[in-house]
């Protein structure tokens, strides 16, 4: 017996191909990539709030690339794919890298921005976890960062250390 529900698959949370257009040196990123890449708020996060998280990660990942792509374009490099001819899983190793450092530059400030706001003993805990998960996301950023910054050269320390 019908019950007379039809299951209709849910539309895609993006429009086909929207993506963030970089600079034209450092490629556009598709909203899809970051979406089906890191778990960001079960559904909750609109087009709109990732567009914005991927304008400021690529942001501070222009800040943190800044010396290293000045150099690379004055050495006559035209495009970032053009760093390297490595390749990983058929995709260009130094555009795999800038993906992934947008990618965990904006999950981090997802992260961040969307605490759990509660007084409770859970929302204190889901709060502590979202931090850690931001910290995380941007360990891994900067990691990204280091390796695509190593190519062609010196290799880059993951770890950055301040003494004061």
């Amino acid at each position: 017996m019908s019950t007379g529900v039809i299951a209709v698959p849910a539309a895609p949370w993006d429009p086909d191909d929207a993506q963030v257009v970089a600079d034209g040196w450092f490629p556009p990123i598709k909203l899809a990539t970051v979406r089906d890449s890191v778990r960001l708020g079960d559904g909750t996060i609109s087009t709109e709030r990732l567009t914005m998280a991927i304008e400021g990660a690529m942001l501070h990942a222009f800040r943190e690339l800044s010396t290293w792509r000045t150099a690379k374009a004055s050495a006559g490099v035209a495009e970032l794919a053009d760093v390297t001819t490595e390749t990983l899983n058929g995709a260009n190793v130094a555009v795999k890298l800038w993906e992934r450092i947008v990618t965990y530059f904006a999950a981090a400030d997802l992260y961040a921005a969307y605490r759990d706001i509660s007084a409770t003993d859970q929302g204190l805990d889901r709060a502590l976890e979202k931090d850690t998960s931001a910290d995380e996301a941007r360990r891994v950023a900067l990691g990204a960062v280091a390796d695509l910054r190593s190519i062609g050269g010196a290799q880059v320390g993951r770890n950055r250390v301040r003494l004061i």
